[in-house]
C-alpha cells in the first residue's frame, strides 16, 4: 500500500479511538483532548513500527 493510505487510515481510525476513548472515560472533557489523544496514538503507532523495524 502506499504510505499516504496508510497514513491516513492510521490517523482517521485512531481519531475514532481518541475521541471515543476521552468521550468513554472522562465525558466532562472536549472534544479536542480528543483529537490529541488521537494524534498521540497515531505517533505512538508509528513509533512502535520504527522500533520494530530497527530491531530486525
Amino acid at each position: 500500500m502506499n504510505a499516504l493510505i496508510i497514513f491516513m487510515v492510521r490517523l482517521i481510525i485512531g481519531l475514532a479511538f481518541g475521541i471515543l476513548l476521552i468521550r468513554l472515560f472522562r465525558p466532562e472533557w472536549g472534544i479536542y483532548q480528543g483529537v490529541i489523544t488521537g494524534i498521540i496514538l497515531v505517533a505512538l503507532a508509528y513509533s512502535f513500527s520504527f522500533f520494530r523495524k530497527r530491531k530486525q
